[in-house]
């Protein structure tokens, strides 16, 4: 696990993003086709979301076992699952269909039945999952203090937040002159998976020596 996650963190986005620019310039149509939609590029980000997610698991079974309250990990498991989902489509790839999507919701081809299940877990999850950070706040906020005191939790937050800004910029990201449509908001996405990962990493790493010294 790594001891200075800043450090590891900078590094890694550093090289990923120096190997697309050389890609970029040396071979543009490479550039394009790793970066698209469903590429290398995106599924490297769901592959590090998805070691993300083991390492908060884990994380979160040692804090559990020593006493303490994880529900900062329970919370971060479900954005981290919630990011696979989005960026695959997973749902489309298990049904055949974007289910978790307003049109399918109102697709009067559909049975009602299963309109309404979709409807029932596109609200209920964010919706339990919003209860319980609502019955755990205190907890969850002496977690998030605890956790930006520490360089793990300054990459964790930097990592979220290149995330959202990401997802906010998509349309003018996607139209700088020269550049493949999808090569910076996916290259930006696959740095802050790699935040996310370095930072979870550490973190389970830190709860591990805490439940132990």
């Amino acid at each position: 696990m790594p001891r200075h996650p800043v450090l590891v963190a900078a590094l890694l986005a550093a090289l990923t993003v120096t190997l697309v620019a050389t890609i970029q310039l040396v071979n543009p149509v490479l550039a394009d086709v790793l970066t698209r939609e469903d590429g290398v590029v995106e599924w490297l980000q769901v592959g590090l979301f998805a070691v993300a997610a083991v390492l908060v698991l884990r994380g979160a079974w040692t804090t559990a076992k020593a006493g303490g309250s994880p529900v900062l990990e329970i919370l971060l498991t479900a954005l981290l699952g919630g990011l696979i989902i989005g960026e695959i489509d997973l749902d489309r790839l298990v049904f055949g269909r974007k289910i978790i999507y307003t049109r399918f919701l109102v697709d009067e081809a559909v049975w009602l039945g299963w309109r309404a299940l979709a409807a029932a877990v596109m609200a209920g999850v964010p919706a339990a999952l919003a209860l319980y950070a609502l019955r755990r706040r205190t907890e969850l906020v002496a977690a998030g203090y605890r956790a930006l005191a520490e360089p793990s939790g300054q990459v964790l937050l930097a990592g979220l937040v290149i995330f959202a800004l990401t997802e906010t910029l998509e349309r003018p990201l996607g139209r700088i002159p020269g550049l493949p449509r999808y090569m910076v908001e996916e290259v930006l996405e696959l740095v802050a998976a790699i935040c996310l990962c370095v930072a979870l990493s550490a973190r389970a790493g830190e709860a591990r020596r805490r439940a132990t010294g």
